[in-house]
């Protein structure tokens, strides 16, 4: 792989700039359905804690993207592929229409699948023209465009819920920020338009085998199986706060969903600048898995604070841990991403990329179906969220350990 060291490389800021902000609208779209949850349960006859069968649902279709899409999509560009998660995510707000929860099932996992391409294609095209010595920062950017899509999200939807009173305007909004995505990429041509060469025809046999592949590609190295661990439980806690923290506000702080929004706005905010905060500092600190392991001890005890709001807390209490859960548990993704990218065989950093966020997004599925069930149990939010920040406390300790292992 060519190891480019100017930042002048011809390509590279417009290219960077597209991909975080395609990032963000993919993001916009798989927070949708959360951040209206309240509404959404209430139309479908659902409780509120069911939304985070919405944000199960996402992560599913995500992670059948990531078995599977790498080699079905192999003969498309990385720019294209990116191009049609967006047009599909647009289409699946139509499931919506119904007004039933199978139908805001199915849109949430059909965006899941149109959100999928975002982290492989977008990681291979970044890995092509970003510098080796500025990779944690630039793909923490890309990856920054999460909470931004998560910020206009929590700013534009509810604000459009309240003044036109009408859940179809807002998903049909956000359906166009997609649709329009979709059309400017299409605009795109150039060295950022060619197809990979195909290393093997695409066969039934191949596909059935590409999880098994994948998988297996992480399990020949000690690095990847440490850092895609570590991502997983750092993907617990995170996948719980951008699952539940809006109904969290509005079901049990007994926030509004215009104020539910703006805390939401407030953490995805932080979560932007935390990213890239995180990311240039892992840059300095120079070691993937000591900036990782700094993060899940700053991620389990952000979700430790966040289990004493309760209906009396003060707003500015409320406000300071949403922000600070923006900086802590929403800012490790890229660090992540530039860790699996750099351990990946060369030119498998698509595949890499896919398996790893395959088994953090399984995260995504399972937990929040999980601590459904411990919310309804316990009558209350704390228990699910300590519960969720013992994961990466746990992954920072193994991180830790290892570290001092490769030491000896």
């Amino acid at each position: 792989m060519t190891d480019v060291r100017s930042a002048a490389t011809p390509g590279w800021v417009p290219l960077v700039t597209t991909v975080t902000l395609v990032q963000a609208v993919l993001a916009l779209m798989t927070r949708t359905l959360p951040l209206l949850g309240m509404p959404l349960t209430e139309a479908s006859g659902m409780p509120p804690e069911a939304v985070g069968q919405l944000s199960s649902a996402t992560s599913f279709g995500s992670m059948l993207f990531f078995l599977w899409g790498p080699a079905l999509l192999s003969f498309l560009p990385s720019l294209r592929q990116l191009q049609l998660g967006c047009a599909l995510a647009s289409v699946a707000l139509v499931f919506c229409a119904t007004g039933r929860w199978e139908g805001m099932l199915l849109a949430a996992f059909v965006i899941g699948l149109g959100y999928g391409p975002s982290t492989p294609a977008g990681s291979d095209l970044l890995m092509k023209v970003t510098p080796r010595h500025r990779r944690a920062t630039i793909f923490s950017i890309k990856q920054a465009g999460v909470p931004l899509g998560g910020l206009a999200a929590g700013l534009l939807l509810p604000a459009i819920v309240v003044a036109t009173d009408s859940l179809t305007a807002t998903l049909v909004t956000a359906a166009l920020l997609a649709l329009g995505s979709a059309l400017a990429l299409g605009l795109m041509k150039g060295p950022v338009d060619v197809a990979p060469p195909l290393r093997a025809p695409i066969t039934l046999g191949g596909l059935l085998t590409a999880p098994v592949r994948l998988i297996a590609l992480l399990l020949r190295s000690p690095q990847l199986r440490l850092i895609t661990a570590a991502g997983f439980c750092l993907g617990i806690a995170q996948g719980i706060v951008m699952g539940y923290f809006p109904v969290f506000l509005s079901d049990h702080a007994g926030w509004s969903l215009a104020a539910a929004g703006a805390g939401f706005a407030l953490l995805q905010g932080l979560g932007v600048a935390g990213r890239v905060m995180m990311g240039w500092l892992s840059d300095r600190i120079g070691d993937t898995a000591k900036a990782l392991s700094m993060l899940c001890f700053l991620s389990a005890g952000t979700m430790m604070l966040l289990a004493t709001i309760g209906p009396g807390s003060p707003a500015p209490w409320v406000f300071a841990l949403a922000a600070l859960a923006g900086i802590t548990v929403v800012s490790w993704n890229g660090v992540f991403l530039t860790g699996l990218a750099e351990a990946a065989p060369e030119g498998r950093v698509g595949e890499i990329t896919a398996a790893g966020t395959f088994v953090l997004f399984s995260g995504y599925v399972i937990c929040p179906l999980l601590i459904q069930g411990v919310i309804a149990a316990t009558d209350g939010y704390a228990a699910g969220l300590i519960l969720s920040g013992l994961a990466p406390g746990l992954a920072g300790l193994a991180l830790t350990i290892g570290a001092r292992r490769r030491r000896r």
